[in-house]
């Protein structure tokens, strides 16, 4: 009765508060190259850097339109997983937690992560502290209201992990992948958008029948 309990506090009662920024990415992609990228099984992906890294797809979509519209707020989750493998799914193996700038959550011994403390603040960072052992952590952020993954740690991370979203993300095209797959960064031609003067910002892909080029509007 006690353990479960224990998970109810630890998955439910976070103290984190959501952050207040609030953005958008409109992706226009030409009537003119639809045919080809559909065929080609070309899924339209986004991802956000963290760490100064993209490891992750936060966004892969197959059943795109002419304009799709992407969504989300500061808003962070943080988690363990076992492994990071180019290609493969991210999976969560420990409870996922609320988290806010300035907060830190303990992975405990028995591999539970905590609710965070600490003050909240504009610092763009928080953390994570590993007491289980070797693994790899993970960031979630809602993207159109669902939390999807949007990092996870390459390599084994051992005591006090930092974390540093910044509001930039890369649009591409690319087969084979899908929303949660792992990457080494992005080796696709794409375009990376930077929320500098602005919340919210348009990118097309465009130009010739199966010459398209991308460029922000």
């Amino acid at each position: 009765m006690t353990l479960g309990i224990n998970k109810f506090i630890a998955k439910g009662m976070s103290t984190a508060k959501p952050n207040a920024d609030s953005y958008t990415l409109v992706v226009e992609i030409a009537n003119n190259q639809m045919e080809l990228l559909k065929s080609g099984g070309f899924n339209l992906c986004v991802a956000k850097k963290v760490n100064g890294a993209y490891t992750v797809v936060w966004s892969g979509k197959s059943e795109y339109l002419h304009k799709n519209t992407f969504g989300w707020e500061e808003n962070y989750q943080v988690f363990g997983s076992n492994e990071f493998k180019v290609g493969a799914l991210v999976q969560a193996q420990t409870n996922e937690v609320d988290i806010a700038y300035g907060q830190t959550c303990i992975l405990d011994s028995a591999g539970v992560v905590q609710p965070p403390s600490g003050p909240i603040d504009k610092s763009g960072k928080f953390y994570v502290q590993n007491n289980f052992g070797k693994i790899c952590l993970g960031v979630n952020q809602k993207l159109n209201g669902t939390f999807l993954p949007i990092f996870v740690s390459p390599t084994i991370i051992a005591g006090k992990a930092t974390f540093e979203p910044i509001v930039q993300v890369k649009v591409w095209l690319q087969t084979h992948v899908e929303s949660g797959t792992m990457i080494f960064d992005v080796t696709e031609p794409g375009i990376e958008v930077t929320y500098s003067g602005g919340t919210s910002k348009t990118v097309a892909y465009e130009g010739k029948e199966g010459l398209g080029q991308w460029v922000q509007k």
